[in-house]
């Protein structure tokens, strides 16, 4: 489980980037299942993990991070849609 938990966090880092970048690949229906497949994954390994206490609480803090994204995200999307 320690594995998934780092491979996680570098793809949160990626996320990141791609979501600073506005990337098209991040925004695609691919990008968005896999976002939220990803977060659930972080999630279930915050659950499973019990050796680390460092590893869990940065698994944590990474999918949180990611929920915030995720809500930033349809904010702004709601935002300019509602514009004329």
């Amino acid at each position: 489980m320690k594995g998934l938990a780092w491979i996680l966090i570098l793809f949160y880092v990626l996320v990141t980037v791609l979501w600073l970048a506005n990337s098209s690949y991040l925004f695609s229906i691919w990008g968005v299942s896999v976002w939220f497949l990803s977060i659930m994954l972080g999630f279930v390994a915050y659950k499973k993990i019990n050796s680390s206490i460092i590893l869990k609480k940065l698994i944590y803090y990474s999918s949180t991070f990611m929920v915030f994204l995720v809500l930033i995200t349809s904010l702004i999307h709601f935002t300019v849609t509602s514009m004329p």
